[in-house]
């Protein structure tokens, strides 16, 4: 049932219009003027308020006016005299819904309560489905955030030691992405770098990655070698996600810190770079095998490579958000950006290198990123 506060200094019109509305099965309460009206307004909400607009103590703009700052979503509808309808339009600027001149045209007036009533039951449902979305979008808000926090937690961190440098620097297009990467240094003085993209973006990569990471990281800590990680991955996909049309990529190296040799597999992804220090230039490892997670294939169809690191040489992991990053002429980064970009840099540190990298795309292509950007540089010393 609607609940109309009725307000007038003139007995005979509140008595009138209090009954004519309980008569429609209004609940009415009345006010002799504006201070009572006020007064009852700070206790409770009523759906609409029919107020006289001159009236000795407070009148219809005041109560108006607190209407507006104590309940937002109830309607006003203003009464006046024929010699002060600007002033009724003046109250309609400030928020009333309609106003009616005296005497009161008793059909119109029920209409125009109708009216009033019906634009409130709209706005409040507007406002409680408003309410429910945001409140969806909040709770969005904070398991984006806790699943970005979770995500980061499983980026391995930069690292060095007398052997080596392993600079990480990822920057996800949406907090949380599918590009992900492991390093590990087995007890045998080998380490592994594993680098992959899944496609697509937000939750949906980002829980596949979190799923992955586990899968990757059990396959590289039983020392297998990277041909070997990349059939078994592709099979557990292949098995777990069948039907879901999420594919990735993948590059893996094993580089063994006794004597430098470095096996190297990929699967579909970029090609890493290989700095060699003494010739002051790039090799290209170019991946071999077949996207991961298409189908089920032998495992003798994974292959891989061998080659050797020296001293000095550095070894450059990255996935496509770099390379294929536009400027505002929709001109892409490219490999050829890439190599141009690190090679007067590559006697430095990784870590400062790939800040460098950073950087560089950042000004490359200054508006909103639009894929996940991953890079891993190894250094040996």
């Amino acid at each position: 049932m609607s609940k109309i506060l009725v307000v007038d200094d003139e007995k005979h019109i509140r008595l009138l219009l209090s009954e004519l509305l309980k008569k429609y099965k209004y609940e009415v309460r009345a006010a002799a003027d504006g201070t009572e009206a006020i007064t009852l307004l700070e206790d409770e909400p009523f759906d609409l308020i029919v107020t006289d607009l001159h009236m000795a103590n407070k009148g219809g703009i005041d109560v108006l006016k607190q209407v507006k700052e104590k309940h937002a979503l109830s309607e006003v509808l203003i009464l006046t005299g024929n010699g002060t309808i600007s002033s009724a339009v003046e109250a309609m600027r400030l928020g009333a819904f309609e106003y009616l001149t005296k005497p009161i045209d008793l059909k119109e007036f029920i209409v125009k309560v109708q009216k009033a009533l019906d634009r409130h039951e709209l706005r409040t449902k507007l406002a409680q489905q408003e309410a429910e979305i945001q409140a969806h979008q909040t709770m969005i808000a904070k398991d984006l955030k806790l699943a970005a926090q979770v995500q980061a937690s499983i980026v391995p961190k930069s690292m060095e030691n007398e052997q080596y440098e392993v600079a990480v620097r990822y920057s996800p297009m949406i907090g949380i992405g599918g590009d992900f990467s492991d390093i590990y240094h087995d007890e045998h003085n080998r380490v592994y770098l594993t680098i992959v993209d899944v496609t697509g973006h937000g939750i949906a990569a980002a829980l596949l990655v979190n799923r992955l990471c586990m899968e990757m990281r059990r396959l590289v800590r039983e020392q297998l070698e990277p041909a070997e990680i990349l059939y078994q991955l592709n099979n557990f996909i292949v098995e777990s996600f069948k039907g879901t049309g999420m594919f990735l990529t993948m590059f893996c190296v094993a580089l063994d810190l006794n004597n430098g040799a470095l096996q190297y597999a990929g699967s579909a992804h970029p090609s890493a770079l290989l700095w060699r220090e003494d010739r002051q230039k790039f090799e290209k490892l170019e991946s071999q095998n077949q996207i991961i997670g298409f189908d089920k294939t032998h495992r003798n169809s994974f292959t891989q490579n061998e080659t050797t690191m020296r001293r000095g040489d550095k070894l450059t992991l990255y996935t496509d958000g770099i390379v294929e990053v536009e400027n505002k002429h929709k001109k892409a980064f490219g490999i050829k950006g890439l190599v141009e970009m690190m090679h007067p840099q590559m006697s430095r540190p990784s870590k400062t290198v790939a800040d460098i990298v950073m950087k560089g795309i950042a000004e490359f292509a200054p508006s909103a990123q639009r894929d996940d950007i991953y890079l891993i540089l190894l250094g040996l010393k």
